[in-house]
């Protein structure tokens, strides 16, 4: 399944399943990292299905495994899969954060071991991150590019992701410790008290897990509004931290009113994204001042610099008008709406299309694809009543109350 929560899925029963599942893919990828196929996650090793017994664990087993089959590309490049294999690690950050305030030391764990795991990684997917911002923002600012071009900055940046790709390429150390720390994080998962918890307790805990990490992000967001000078880099950083995991927990929780939370979520990722871009344009400007040598000529470094800073700006205002709309509702409120929505879809089902009756269901005849003339002939076999003085969907409601439909 998807990383969210299915309408009928307990919440408990749907966080042992998502952690199972993310953490059996990050394997997974990290296998296809190493290209040897060893790592054993993607097979029956007996340690995907939990504690349950017999035919349970079996079937959670099968559900892992074909998870892992849909998702996990064993053809994909180095870099794609250490990328995906860090998502996977960042999902379950974000899983384990909706429920922190019930899990105690179990969240330290896990959180410690899939973050470990995640850092062990971080080199390649800077690097390729670098390079792929880097083209989008000359793509997009092309008319600012400098005369002469900047194939030299480009060049360096290609060399180093390069560079990152052959390290893990030809250096399995890294990608193996950050397996074995989550092949660690996968066994602790198994005792995961949410089990032991009743409705109301884990809707407590959900309220209190949504709550702290918008009450991060809005903490952060306030302390970018209300510096005097320019917000520092690390500051806009950990916002983004925590607006990306606010994003998790919508996306975990969209399906309950899909109409309702999908726009928020995608609002969430927007401000994620902007975020983002502006962290590696941080990195990049950083770069291009401490070591502006390793990338060619300075009469190329320095416009592109001027380049960088111009679109840090923009996206800086663009997220601080965005994140005064994400961060004006109060923390406790956003938990206590996502739980109530749970519980509605809980009891009355999934969300279905509402509406006027001609936008939920199609006509279920063919005589709208007659002319006008064959709808005339027809009122006529039919003696429709004043006939000559309807129009088109005159006689079409006329010859379908007369039976003619059919």
């Amino acid at each position: 399944m998807a990383y969210e929560f299915g309408i009928d899925e307990p919440l408990a029963d749907g966080a042992s399943r998502i952690a199972r599942e993310q953490l059996a893919a990050a394997l997974g990828w990290l296998a296809v990292a190493v290209d040897d196929g060893s790592d054993g996650s993607r097979g029956s090793d007996g340690s995907q299905g939990g504690s349950q017994p017999g035919a349970d664990a079996d079937h959670a087993e099968d559900q892992v495994t074909a998870f892992v089959a849909g998702e996990v590309d064993e053809d994909a490049p180095v870099e794609v899969a250490v990328h995906e294999a860090r998502k996977c690690c960042k999902r379950i950050r974000g899983l384990v954060r909706l429920f922190r305030p019930a899990m105690e030391d179990d969240y330290q764990d896990i959180n410690r071991l899939t973050r470990d795991a995640a850092r062990e990684l971080s080199g390649i997917r800077d690097a390729h991150a670098l390079l792929a911002t880097f083209d989008i923002l000359v793509a997009t600012h092309s008319d600012q590019v400098p005369e002469g071009g900047v194939s030299d900055i480009r060049g360096a940046l290609v060399t180093r992701a390069e560079q990152a790709t052959q390290d893990v390429s030809h250096n399995h150390e890294r990608v193996m410790r950050a397996s074995d720390l989550l092949r660690q994080a996968r066994d602790a998962s198994m005792s995961w008290p949410l089990a032991d918890l009743d409705g109301d307790e884990l809707d407590e805990a959900v309220i209190g897990g949504v709550a702290k990490t918008a009450s991060r992000g809005r903490g952060r967001f306030r302390e970018v509004v209300e510096l005097d000078g320019h917000p520092s880099d690390e500051l806009l950083h950990q916002w983004r931290k925590r607006v990306k995991y606010s994003w998790y927990h919508l996306s975990l929780l969209e399906p309950t009113a899909p109409s309702l939370l999908g726009a928020h979520a995608d609002t969430l990722h927007d401000l994620a994204d902007v975020l983002g871009d502006d962290h590696d344009l941080a990195v990049l400007a950083h770069d291009l001042r401490e070591v502006p040598d390793e990338f060619g000529e300075r009469s190329a470094v320095r416009p592109m610099l001027v380049v960088v800073d111009g679109v840090r700006r923009d996206l800086q205002r663009r997220a601080v008008a965005l994140g005064a709309r994400i961060h004006a509702e109060e923390p406790d409120a956003l938990g206590r709406r996502l739980v109530a929505l749970h519980t509605a879809a809980t009891r009355h089902g999934p969300e279905l299309s509402a509406g006027e009756i001609d936008d939920l269901f199609d006509v279920a005849d063919a005589l709208g694809e007659r002319t006008n003339g064959e709808l005339r002939e027809l009122a006529r076999a039919r003696d429709i009543a004043g006939r000559s003085r309807l129009d088109r969907a005159g006689l079409l409601a006329a010859l379908r109350a007369a039976g003619a439909a059919t």
